[in-house]
């Protein structure tokens, strides 16, 4: 059947009515689509789009559209049933489920479970529409890496009002290498994760950007206190380090050579923006990163093992061959 423009925008003003949970009576479905689409309709064209819901298949909505005898009045007997998914492409449908794959790693933070519900509601309703089965259903066709519910999570919402309002944020830190508990005010900037642990950024009192790790901060508080927040650039302020911490020191060249086949893993996954191939060939990778040496940086280059060697400058070998004696005498 030939479906008009208008009867979709019926369509729409029933769904809209019925996922409410409410039983909803066909003079109150007349209402709001005179309301909604300056239309006046029948009972009778009422009661056509209903069926036309449940039953087309030109529009395969399957809509579970129950009917209350007693209230004479309409109702979903699936209360997450929506004909809003329903206009997706299959490569629509595709980027969804991807996604919530992917979202899914945070599912445990409160700020991304109303959005990740929202999605996986759209997909169960398209799954049944296309009689998937509870096992297709269930099958896992994508696997993220898992993210750890780390302490502090749930301030991220307050965090990211404070940002937003531009209000500045009181909170209580403890260092982990400190028995001491100091109060802190601050004004937010930037929230960050690095390695599956979250990080606000901001000013001090003296105008100084501090980071401060959200798994360490307790009794956060956005006060009435404003603040007009400076136009800075957090793109450059992490421009050369290897995660969250960034050194007031200048960035030194550092030149790296990986074995051939440890290579190939380094070109399809840079270690850093700042990279630049040196030399490619059977032998050897070799580039170079500018980078502000922390304690990041040299846990990552040891992770590569005898997959690589520092070549210069001097002081970072130094550093580094320091760093493995060290390690060196564990085994010892």
């Amino acid at each position: 059947m030939a479906i008009t423009k208008q009867q979709l925008g019926r369509y729409q003003v029933i769904d809209t009515l019925l996922s409410k949970g409410d039983r909803v009576k066909t003079s109150e479905i007349q209402k709001a689509i005179s309301y909604e689409l300056e239309i006046k309709v029948s009972t009778k064209t009422i009661n056509n789009d209903i069926n036309d819901m449940r039953n087309s298949i030109a529009l395969g909505y399957n809509a579970p559209i129950e009917k209350d005898t007693s209230k004479k009045a309409y109702y979903y007997s699936n209360p997450d049933y929506t004909i809003k998914a329903f206009g997706l492409k299959d490569a629509d449908i595709n980027a969804l489920q991807f996604y919530v794959n992917t979202i899914k790693q945070y599912k445990d933070y409160e700020v991304f479970k109303d959005f990740s519900n929202a999605v996986e509601k759209i997909l169960a309703v398209l799954a049944s529409s296309k009689g998937s089965s509870s096992a297709e259903k269930a099958r896992s066709i994508v696997q993220t890496e898992r993210t750890p519910l780390v302490t502090g999570g749930h301030m991220i919402p307050n965090i990211i009002e404070a940002i937003n309002i531009k209000s500045i944020i009181e909170f209580k830190y403890q260092k982990f290498d400190d028995e001491k508990v100091k109060e802190v005010k601050l004004q937010p900037y930037l929230l960050k994760e690095d390695r599956h642990l979250w990080y606000i950024l901001g000013k001090n009192r003296k105008g100084r950007v501090i980071t401060y790790a959200l798994d360490r901060v307790s009794e956060l508080k956005i006060l009435d206190d404003k603040f007009l927040p400076d136009d800075f650039d957090f793109e450059d302020y992490f421009k050369y380090s290897f995660g969250i911490t960034v050194t007031d020191d200048a960035p030194i060249n550092t030149v790296l050579s990986f074995t051939a086949f440890q290579g190939k893993y380094i070109k399809a996954l840079p270690i850093h923006p700042t990279q630049k191939i040196l030399k490619d060939n059977d032998e050897e990778l070799r580039i170079s990163v500018d980078v502000k040496p922390s304690y990041e940086f040299y846990e990552k280059i040891l992770g590569f093992g005898a997959n690589v060697q520092v070549i210069s400058p001097s002081e970072i070998v130094n550093d580094l061959k320091t760093r493995i004696e060290e390690v060196s005498k564990l085994y010892k």
